[in-house]
């Protein structure tokens, strides 16, 4: 049984059982303390000592922590063996991740029997371009991202282990502490060949990694470097095509897709552009590739522009390519790497009933839309079953729907004379019930109809009624509070204050004559007044 002492706390650290892993500087071990791993080196330098201790006091900002998830596996305090001598250090452990290749490969996919979509996928890249957009605001840069280095959970949240390869700048006296390692196909040409060791990286270098790491993840794992060479001499390696610039959609490219290459024209866009910027204008400007925080636009823009398939559950497709790729693919080529349930057609007897599926899809609280309109506060908001519609209840005495996926407004309803406090869609989304502070309720019958370009159109009907006090029917769905007759609380109020009034200087003589020579007069006086004052105002209340 080995022990260490964690340096932060002075508390014993044991190693338990077997390493779970062993790179070529270290092996990786579970420990007595829950939810935490410790890495013990091979062999300890200074300098990395040193760098360590620059990580430990300066953690980047946890991007997730609302969400209760560890975006990387960040030292968290050295480890020292019985001679004070650092051997390594404590880190959280990840749990329940899968390795990225067994997330964006479809044939590893199918063995780990991961049922997984191209919207978790879409949502996966976004987080990881948000997380590594975290670390660059830091001033770290990552140097070796590959997809051994990031592992994905079943909520599309990634985290990155192996943090203590990064470059790291101490941000008291700039000293840089270099990332030693690279990775062949993730390396940008014009760090191919070099020493790593001997250079200082920037988080431009890393802009290229996370590129192609993007383009595996929406594209089956292919690499954009992948194709059918048909230019003169030998097919070049993978290398060799980064170094040269060569990929499928550089201009007079000697790459062509072969017929199982998914095509670029599926994505958003705003993510076509972003891979062309990376590797056509960045290639000869490295400066001109998209940042991670370039990549988290276009990614949350192609979120939002993906849509269902009508016909397999487990298709997603982007509204802007305008129909399902994923099915046509599986026609054509007989391969489907999304395999879902087929819909049943409307006009069939049987209905199919898809077995249950359960992927959450997170964007690490990413602003999605702001909806403005309303000319005061907003009390109350519900979607429509089918989430396309959002109904919201103002203080401004209306109600407002809009397109949820375009945040257009549809339309403003009126007819409460006060604040809308809240709104609610029936089952169907054909209805929607207001309450109000005018003390109704009103329910609208909603027609929502697809006009040219695919928006949408919403006709209302109001169907709510007012009760007629001469006729009190049972179908009114609303009722108004009947309006109070005026003569019948006005005649008792001036019969009673005529009373008051005649008698009130009887009784102030009688009660008050031992006091009329004090100060005291005046003040029993006015008090009494004041109780027959009140007296009066409850009964006018009461009647």
């Amino acid at each position: 049984m080995t022990v260490f002492t964690c340096a932060s706390t002075g508390q014993s650290i044991t190693l338990l059982g077997e390493p779970i892993a062993d790179s070529g500087e270290g092996k990786v071990w579970r420990t007595n303390q829950n939810g935490y791993l410790a890495k013990i080196y091979h062999s300890q330098t200074p300098e990395r000592v040193q760098k360590l201790a620059v990580m430990i006091a300066h953690r980047p900002k946890e991007p997730n922590s609302h969400l209760n998830h560890i975006s990387f596996a960040w030292p968290k305090s050295l480890l020292k063996d019985a001679q004070g001598n650092c051997v390594g250090f404590l880190m959280p452990e990840i749990k329940e991740g899968k390795e990225l290749i067994d997330i964006y490969n479809p044939q590893l996919r199918k063995r780990l029997k991961l049922e997984v979509d191209w919207r978790f996928l879409h949502t996966t890249a976004l987080n990881i371009a948000s997380i590594i957009e975290a670390i660059h605001i830091s001033g770290y840069v990552l140097g070796d991202i590959k997809p051994q280095n990031i592992l994905v959970n079943d909520r599309a949240l990634p985290s990155i282990i192996d943090t203590d390869s990064f470059q790291v700048r101490n941000p008291v006296n700039g000293k840089i502490y270099r990332c030693p390692v690279g990775s062949p196909d993730y390396t940008p040409p014009e760090l191919i060949d070099q020493d790593f060791s001997s250079i200082d990286q920037t988080e431009v270098h890393d802009r290229f990694r996370l590129a192609v790491i993007i383009y595996q993840l929406l594209f089956g794992g292919q690499s954009p470097f992948a194709g059918k060479w048909i230019g003169a001499g030998k097919d070049p390696d993978t290398n060799d095509r980064i170094r040269q610039g060569l990929w499928l959609y550089a201009p007079n490219s000697l790459i062509q897709p072969v017929e199982r290459i998914i095509p670029l024209e599926i994505v958003h866009p705003e993510v076509q552009r972003c891979f062309l910027r990376c590797f056509n204008d960045g290639y000869k400007n490295p400066n001109l590739r998209p940042t991670a925080g370039d990549w988290v636009k276009a990614l949350r823009l192609a979120v939002n522009e993906l849509t269902i398939c009508g016909k397999v559950d487990s298709h997603y497709y982007s509204q802007t390519y305008g129909k399902c790729y994923w099915c046509d693919r599986s026609t054509k080529l007989g391969i489907d790497i999304f395999p879902g349930v087929v819909k049943a057609k409307a006009s069939a007897v049987v209905k199919s009933t898809p077995q249950p599926r359960v992927i959450n899809h997170h964007i690490i609280g990413n602003l999605l839309q702001t909806l403005t309109g309303h000319s005061s506060g907003v009390f109350s908001v519900a979607f429509s079953s089918n989430g396309q519609t959002l109904a919201s209840g103002s203080s401004d005495n209306t109600i407002k729907l809009w397109d949820v996926r375009k945040g257009n407004l549809l339309q403003t309803l009126t007819g409460h004379s006060y604040s809308v406090h809240s709104v609610a869609f029936s089952p169907d989304g054909q209805t929607l019930a207001s309450g109000s502070g005018d003390k109704t309720i009103k329910i609208w019958q909603l027609t929502i109809s697809t006009t040219t370009g695919n928006s949408s159109a919403i006709s209302v009907n109001s169907i709510s009624t007012t009760t007629n006090t001469s006729n009190k029917s049972r179908n009114n769905i609303s009722q108004k509070h009947p309006t109070t007759n005026p003569s019948i609380s006005v005649v008792p109020g001036l019969a009673i204050g005529l009373l008051t009034f005649m008698l009130t200087p009887i009784l102030t003589n009688l009660l008050l004559i031992p006091f009329l020579n004090s100060g005291l007069y005046w003040v029993i006086v006015f008090g009494y007044l004041g109780i027959i004052f009140l007296i009066l105002i409850i009964i006018i209340n009461k009647k």
